[in-house]
């Protein structure tokens, strides 16, 4: 199986919220996993973490998200309710951060990444029925909430508008290594197991020019960065290696 099998599979698959305390309550562990968004009293939407951290007296919440994303507003939503949170939100990427689920990543005081984990950023989509009008209407729409999205990356992101733009026109699948390089994520911990995302460094149907853009801005702001090991205090930097290939097709729902 490709990873394009894989993320359309996790898709399909049921979405798994569960939100766990200590006994202090001074630690929370909310895992998100599976596709974002639904309808208004579903779990896996904005609504749904609203409801699960009602209440919740944490000094930090740990957020797992392993999801291929969703609906973008769930997404803008779910991290706006974590920032405004008055924990420290820590994000670990337990597998894939994709979509709309690389936006709530974002929300993250600290983002952890493993080293077999990957984040995925991209332009919103949708699909679409009528005449000229609505279609213009709908690209005009679609690029007011491209903005809105890339606002979600701006304040992490170490690079121009311009190489992020173009990032999410490439629709770019980013190693750990290169999310930190990016500035879109902090430290890059040791790596897990994901039994569901062994395909992804399959290259069937790479793009060089979108993958060559990728490598030259990772050579550009790997020097910069200064990635962590999550067991370890140093701050000296690491030398990335050498980047990934992934292209995604994955549509975002709107």
């Amino acid at each position: 199986m490709n990873w394009k099998e894989e993320l359309k599979n996790m898709m399909n698959k049921k979405s798994s919220i569960r939100l766990e305390t200590k006994d202090d309550n001074k630690e929370a562990q909310l895992y998100i996993y599976g596709p974002i968004g639904g309808f208004l009293f579903s779990e896996n939407s904005a609504q749904g973490i609203k409801r699960r951290l009602h209440g919740v007296d944490a000094e930090t919440i740990h957020v797992h998200i392993n999801s291929p994303g969703g609906s973008a507003f769930d997404g803008v939503a779910i991290g706006n309710l974590l920032k405004s949170h008055k924990a420290e939100i820590v994000v670990h990427v337990d597998g894939l951060a994709a979509s709309a689920a690389s936006v709530i990543a974002m929300a993250g005081d600290k983002i952890i990444m493993p080293e077999n984990t990957m984040m995925m950023i991209h332009r919103a989509s949708t699909i679409e029925y009528g005449n000229a009008d609505v279609f213009e209407k709908t690209g005009a729409d679609l690029r007011k909430i491209d903005s809105a999205l890339a606002a979600s990356y701006k304040k992490r992101f170490v690079g121009t508008d311009e190489e992020l733009n173009q990032l999410l026109d490439d629709e770019t699948f980013l190693t750990a290594d290169e999310a930190v390089a990016f500035g879109l994520a902090d430290v890059v911990g040791d790596e897990i197991e994901i039994p569901s995302l062994e395909d992804l460094d399959d290259d069937e149907g790479e793009d060089d020019e979108f993958e060559n853009f990728k490598e030259r801005l990772v050579a550009k702001y790997a020097a910069q960065a200064k990635p962590q090991s999550n067991n370890q205090e140093s701050e000296e930097p690491e030398l990335d290696p050498e980047p990934k290939r992934n292209l995604s097709e994955l549509f975002l729902n709107l």
